[in-house]
């Protein structure tokens, strides 16, 4: 037997001391009884909802808790300089340049109020928005604040001054009822919160979030990067409150009017779309199906799952459609996915077989910003395309997109307000690198904020006080003979009945080449429009509104 077998036996003393312990336990169970025991697992609960590192879960500026299940730090936060828990070194600084700012703002004595970023602050493996774009959504809504405040001239009289109300919906954006409500409890005081940006993607959580906003509080919400062209508040036949989702990016369905303007006459064409419920990938199909209707396309697809939740089965397998574009030999192969997904896709393209192998194919899609590095090896599985990729597949990828930084850069067809932004954006309180504007996410989250100082600047200039959220939403319609000057172009919207969607009017949409990385000189712009039904995307019906 060895001596870890042997149980050693208990002496009386040790024996004497057991029973001592017990005798106290039962008297302080005994005490506890009275009423301290749920006061123990109430504290307790307390603790175990806290988000780590913060002083509490709520305060003056902050509301945080720990989210049952997988531990995300959701809520709002104003003065806290705390990152959600995303240990990400980029995120934590540029969370403290807006608390630093906000508490600046608190000591200058000048009036002021509030506008929140609403969206996921964290990401996960699946997520549908990365930790890359959230760092740098944050920069460009930062870089907005920090310019309005400074007392620039582009967004009309430089008063009242903003804070910045960081507010995470989660991961998966589930989480924001509780956040909203927390948001709508900001609307009232002497610092008003009177506007929402970001709202994360074109999901369904996003429109229900805008929805609550609108109805129960009046606050407009200014999507950054929506694009389904479903992502609005209004809803058919229901005589409900005026529309409160606008929107500062180019939608689905004019994505796919710039690229048909790109494109020119397609002679035949294949569709390979996403099947999950995702409203982005949906309308993007659809809109692909309206606008380039001679072709076809429902009887030319192949479907796969795309790698994002909802998903099911296996994903990122693109044999089937690999098979049918080596069959039918498109001119042009159209995108209706999440960009998760393009890197799979590219490389299943090198294996295509038939007349289709031997020469260059073009593959067309809409996104924000489509980002393909230089590189002289292939990249593998969901790895971020590279330029050897497309060579590779002999792929040339034409995609309509909201921003154009590298053709910008160089001065083709650049917005005025660009090259101002980009100075802002690498210099002084901002001081960011110049490659976080690649993906767009800086630029369209800077201009969704620009949008809400423009309308809090115009409405504090006329009544000489502190607007409220009714009076930023009513005044968002009035730009149209003086659009509001975003770093991707100047846009507009308009009020009209029977209620538009909301879409900006009259933004540029860049269609740029890769790998030639040539740049559209005269880009398509958008229009008003209208769904027919959005809550019925199998009948997929739009129309354009006179803007």
């Amino acid at each position: 037997m060895t001596e870890t077998d042997y149980s050693y036996p208990e002496r009386p003393a040790t024996r004497a001391r057991g029973r001592r312990r017990l005798l106290v336990l039962a008297a302080i169970v005994v005490l506890l009884l009275g009423g301290g025991t749920w006061w123990l697992v109430d504290h307790l609960a307390a603790k175990a909802a806290e988000c780590p590192g913060t002083p509490g879960q709520a305060g003056d500026g902050h509301a945080l808790s720990r989210r049952a299940g997988d531990g995300q730090c959701i809520g709002w936060l104003v003065d806290l300089p705390y990152a959600f828990g995303s240990d990400d070194t980029a995120m934590s600084a540029v969370v403290k340049k807006i608390v630093d700012e906000n508490q600046r703002v608190a000591r200058t004595g000048e009036p002021y109020v509030r506008v929140a970023v609403l969206m996921p602050m964290t990401a996960k493996p699946d997520s549908k928005l990365a930790a890359g774009p959230i760092v740098h959504a944050i920069e460009g809504a930062y870089t907005a604040q920090a310019r309005t405040n400074a007392g620039i001239t582009a967004y009309g009289d430089p008063k009242p001054l903003v804070q910045l109300v960081l507010a995470n919906v989660g991961a998966d954006q589930a989480s924001w009822p509780d956040v909203v409500t927390e948001l709508g409890g900001l609307t009232t005081g002497e610092h008003p919160l009177v506007a929402v940006t970001g709202m994360g993607v074109s999901v369904p959580q996003t429109r229900d979030a805008a929805k609550q906003l609108n109805a129960r509080w009046h606050l407009p919400s200014i999507g950054s990067v929506l694009t389904s062209d479903d992502m609005t508040t209004r809803e058919t036949g229901i005589a409900s409150d005026k529309p409160g989702l606008f929107k500062v990016s180019p939608s689905n369905h004019a994505y796919v009017e710039a690229l048909a303007g790109s494109l020119g006459t397609v002679a035949t064409g294949f569709l390979v779309r996403d099947r999950n419920h995702d409203n982005y990938v949906q309308t993007l199909g659809a809109a692909f199906v309206d606008v380039f209707a001679s072709l076809s396309l429902n009887n030319h697809q192949a479907w796969f799952n795309g790698s994002t939740p909802p998903s099911t089965g296996s994903t990122g397998l693109f044999q089937d459609a690999v098979n049918s574009i080596s069959i039918e030999d498109p001119s042009v192969v159209f995108y209706a996915g999440r960009d998760a997904d393009l890197p799979r896709l590219v490389r299943s393209l090198k294996f295509r077989r038939g007349p289709s192998a031997g020469r260059q194919l073009v593959l067309a899609t809409g996104i924000t910003g489509l980002v393909i590095t230089p590189g002289d090896q292939p990249g593998a599985d969901a790895e971020p395309l590279n330029t050897q990729d497309l060579l590779d597949a002999k792929v040339t990828i034409v995609a309509a997109s909201s921003t154009d930084p590298e053709g910008w850069a160089e001065g083709i067809a650049a917005p005025a307000q660009y090259n101002a932004f980009v100075s802002a954006f690498t210099t002084g309180s901002a001081g960011f690198p110049k490659a976080d504007l690649a993906d767009g996410y800086a630029i369209m989250h800077h201009d969704a904020v620009a949008a809400a100082v423009t309308a809090i600047h115009s409405v504090y200039s006329q009544k000489q006080a502190l607007p409220g959220p009714a009076d930023i939403r009513d005044q968002l319609t009035a730009y149209r003979d003086t659009p509001i000057r975003g770093a991707a172009g100047d846009f507009y919207w308009t009020e009209q009945q029977p209620a538009n969607d909301l879409w900006p009017i009259g933004r540029p949409v860049p269609v740029l080449t890769f790998p030639a990385a040539s740049h559209q000189s005269a880009p398509y712009k958008t229009q008003c429009q209208t769904l027919g039904d959005p809550q019925q995307l199998d009948h997929y019906r739009l129309d354009h509104c006179a803007g």
